[in-house]
């Protein structure tokens, strides 16, 4: 059997692993999603389980009155979630920023 102990190393694999909190379904409310690729570029505040919530440079794919669903590229591939309307501005994507 392998070794139950909890190195460093694993417990950073874990975390690093980690989704973020994501918005239930029913907090989409009655109005339908608006469904975009490749997304527009936004700003967006994502909370997680284990580490306190960050702004992260992403792209929203769909969107209505209440809810984003955002996705960016992490070292570990793409990411997902939804978050709440206001935690989502519009960002530039021109070299100055």
């Amino acid at each position: 059997m392998g070794s139950t102990k909890v190195t460093d190393e694993k417990l950073e694999l874990v975390l690093a692993n980690m989704a973020p909190c994501t918005l239930p379904q029913q907090a989409y409310g009655h109005a339908p999603i608006h469904w975009e690729r490749p997304g527009k570029a936004v700003w967006a505040w994502v909370t997680w389980p284990h580490r306190p919530a960050e702004r992260v440079s992403a792209f929203a794919v769909g969107w209505n009155d209440r809810v984003v669903m955002v996705r960016w590229d992490s070292p570990r591939g793409e990411v997902q979630t939804v978050v709440w309307r206001g935690a989502v501005t519009t960002r530039s994507t021109s070299s100055r920023g």
